[in-house]
Formats: C-alpha cells, sequence, structure tokens
C-alpha cells in the first residue's frame, strides 16, 4: 500500500477513535433503553459515550458531514445476544424522531406481557421527515396492539418493512403504503388485519418480496400488484380473499414463488403463467376453484412444487404435467379428477413427493418399480377405487389394489383385492369357483 493511502487510513481510524455522541443523541439512546432493555443498570454502567464501547444490538458510524461524531445507526432489541426486553417494555415511539440517523430498528419478541399490552405507535408525520430509517423489523410481539400507524408512509427511506406476527395488530393497511417508492420487501404476515388489499401496493415498482398470509383481508386480489416487475416472492396465503386470479399476474416475470392457499378464490387461472420462467412454487391448495385442471401449467419450465390440493379441480390431468421435469412435489389430493394418470408423470426423475388420493382416477397406475420405491411413501393414490396396479408388493403403501385380468386396464371384475396384507379374491371370482364344484 501506498505510503499516501496509509497515512490517509491512519488520520481516518484517528479520527474516528476520537469521536463522541452527540449529548443530545445520547440522551434519546438512554431513554430508548429504559423503555425497552431488561438491563435497569445500563444508564449508570454505559459510561459517558456508549458508542465508544457499544454493546451487542448497538452499531454507532461516523457522521458522513462531522467525524468527529459518532451516530447510532442501529438498534437491535430481543433476540440473544441482543439486549433482552423488559416484562413491561414499552414501544419506544421516540427512537424514530430522536434518533434521526438510525437506519435499522429491530424489536423482535420484546412485548409478550398479557398483562400489559404495549401500544404501537409512531411520532406525527412532521416529526420524521428526516428520518433516515432503511430497515424496521417488529416480530412476535403477543402483547404489541393497535393498528398500523399512517405516519409509516412519512418514513420514505425505508426498504425492509416487516411487521409479523403480532396477533394483536388489527386494522386495514394504510393507503400511504404505497408511498414508499424505495421499499424492496414488506411482510405483515400473521396479525390480524382486515380490510382489502390495498391496491397501491402495486405502485412499489422495486417490491422484491410481498408477504401479507395469515391476516382477514377479504374481497379481491388487486389487478395492480400485477405491474410489480421485480416481484420474486408473493404470498397471499391463509385470508379470506374471493374472485379469480387476476391476468395481470402473467406480468410478474421475476416470480419465483406463488402462494393463494386457504382463501375462496375460484375460476381459471391466468393462462399466460405459463409464461413465468422463473416460477418455482405454485402453491394454491384449499380453494374453490371449480374448473377443470389447465394444460398451461404443464409449460411453467422451472416449476419445482405444484399444490392444488382441495380445491375441486375437475377432468382428467393433463399429459403437459408430464413436461415438468424441474417438479419434485404434486399435490392434487382432494379433488375431483377422472381418467388415467399420465404416463409421462413416471418420467419425471426429480419426483419425490405426489399425493393424487381421493379422485375419481381409475386404470393401471403407469409407474414401474423404480419410481415405486424412490417415492415409497411419499406417494398416495387411496381413495381412488377405479385405480390398480400390476405390482402387488407396492398395494399396502399406495392404497389401491392389483390389476386383475393381465390386460393392465385397470380394475376388472375378478382381480384380487389387498386386505390387511393378503390377497383375497373378489365375489365374481369366489362364485365361479362355486358353480364348478
Amino acid at each position: 500500500m501506498p505510503a499516501t493511502a496509509v497515512a490517509l487510513l491512519l488520520c481516518s481510524l484517528l479520527a474516528v477513535a476520537g469521536a463522541a455522541m452527540d449529548p443530545a443523541e445520547r440522551e434519546a439512546l438512554l431513554r430508548v433503553m429504559e423503555a425497552v432493555s431488561s438491563d435497569r443498570d445500563w444508564r449508570s454502567s454505559s459510561g459517558t459515550d456508549p458508542c465508544a464501547a457499544p454493546w451487542p444490538g448497538l452499531e454507532c458510524k461516523p457522521d458522513a458531514a462531522d467525524k468527529r461524531l459518532m451516530r447510532v445507526t442501529r438498534l437491535d432489541f430481543g433476540v440473544p445476544p441482543n439486549p433482552a426486553c423488559r416484562e413491561a417494555a414499552a414501544f419506544p415511539t421516540h427512537a424514530f424522531s430522536a434518533l434521526p440517523h438510525l437506519q435499522s430498528l429491530f424489536l423482535v419478541d420484546c412485548f409478550k406481557n398479557p398483562a400489559k399490552t404495549a401500544a404501537l405507535a409512531l411520532p406525527p408525520a412532521a416529526n420524521l421527515s428526516a428520518s433516515r430509517l432503511q430497515q424496521l423489523s417488529i416480530r412476535s410481539n403477543p402483547s404489541l396492539s393497535g393498528t398500523l400507524p399512517p405516519q409509516l408512509a412519512s418514513l420514505r427511506s425505508l426498504q425492509v418493512l416487516t411487521v409479523s406476527q403480532n396477533p394483536l395488530v388489527r386494522g386495514e393497511v394504510p393507503r400511504g403504503i404505497g408511498e414508499l417508492a424505495g421499499l424492496v420487501h414488506l411482510d405483515l404476515s400473521y396479525n390480524s388485519l382486515t380490510g382489502p388489499i390495498p391496491a397501491r401496493i402495486g405502485e412499489l415498482r422495486s417490491l422484491q418480496g410481498l408477504d401479507l398470509s395469515y391476516n382477514s383481508f377479504s374481497g379481491p386480489i388487486p389487478s395492480k400488484l400485477g405491474r410489480l416487475a421485480q416481484l420474486q416472492k408473493l404470498d397471499l396465503s391463509s385470508n379470506n380473499l374471493t374472485g379469480s386470479v387476476p391476468a395481470t399476474f402473467s406480468g410478474l416475470s421475476s416470480l419465483t414463488f406463488l402462494a393463494l392457499s386457504n382463501n375462496g378464490l375460484s375460476g381459471r387461472l391466468p393462462a399466460g403463467l405459463a409464461g413465468l420462467r422463473d416460477l418455482q412454487y405454485l402453491i394454491m391448495e384449499n380453494n374453490p376453484m371449480g374448473v377443470p385442471l389447465q394444460p398451461e401449467l404443464g409449460g411453467i419450465a422451472r416449476l419445482q412444487e405444484l399444490r392444488l390440493a382441495n380445491s375441486g379441480y375437475s377432468g382428467s390431468i393433463p399429459e403437459t404435467f408430464g413436461r415438468l421435469t424441474s417438479l419434485t412435489t404434486l399435490s392434487l389430493q382432494n379433488n375431483n379428477l377422472t381418467g388415467r394418470i399420465p404416463a409421462g408423470l413416471s418420467r419425471l426423475k426429480r419426483m419425490y413427493h405426489l399425493n393424487l388420493s381421493k379422485n375419481g382416477l381409475d386404470g393401471a397406475v403407469p409407474f414401474d418399480g423404480a419410481f415405486l420405491r424412490r417415492l415409497g411413501r411419499n406417494l398416495d393414490l387411496s381413495g381412488n377405487p377405479g385405480l390398480c396396479v400390476d405390482d402387488r408388493a407396492a398395494t399396502k403403501e399406495i392404497g389401491v389394489g392389483v390389476c386383475g385380468g393381465g390386460d393392465g386396464s385397470g380394475a376388472s371384475p375378478g382381480r384380487a383385492i389387498a386386505r390387511g396384507g393378503a390377497l383375497w379374491p373378489s365375489a365374481s371370482a369366489l362364485l365361479c369357483c362355486c358353480l364348478l364344484l
């Protein structure tokens, strides 16, 4: 390293070493600790400059304009080795305005005293205009109550917003959420949020992850969500959503994970989903879709998991599903499917979980011994009375009988039926034997 560069580095290190906290910011930090931390002696033990010897959970950096000042940039409470939260912790509202250089705030497993709820609240919007907060995570707080403050829209530097697993947080999502133009990740899952999903979320063009699962959102899925071209993960499962999946979802060109299970959705899926070349997980169980399975789904080249159980699908399993060469899991149980199992499924070399149980499928199971052995107990074909298999050893594992008649055409009046590990002749076969006697 050149001598000039070494000298500059030493000067920089010396400047940082000589930096100190702004007295007002130090006092604000002490107030936050008193509101949240279980360490009651922290004020006396922290000395005059906490940033000089920061504890786990506290991060300080030199001020960009004045290197002689140290600024609090990160606070992390609740998960070891970070400071634990006291039993009657209060939500540190003043941290948002009194620590203007704060970039990351984590409050995890902090508010959990059932005898004392803490209110989720922010300062007035006018006091947040200078906020530099980029990451806010409020998770796993069973005693945190209230609604999502509309002032969230004033935190214009936010890139990651996580308010999750707080069952007492209720009400609607503020419409102003669409003003957080820099937001990359939005997670509001496992709360008690209600009302419609705000269409303005579709204006967050930088969004890569959106998780609104396990709430009580109702109404249709906003078609504007299809504008989120950078979106990689979308989870709207376990709500009260109705209507169909918007056709605009065909424009989610970066999507890898789509979960819409446990809602009231119905109708056909957009044919354009086949054009989502990066989609790997399509999870839509427990919706009253009430339509035939669509052959277009077989065109999603990189699909690894396809879960469409308990959704009122009818008709046959499309032959195109045999083209899903990346598929590892296919769950179609408890539908109204009929016809034969496509032979192409037996050629899916990565498949390790297949559940076609509780349908109306018939005919011979087209899987050879190697396929049956590979899946083992991860293959379930039970509840399809018309199905049969040529390999007697497999009957107990997959829940079907043995084919009779030798033509591989499926169940026949004289086929043997597996019961308790033994093979019993059918009633018609017994009758024939009696007549011969």
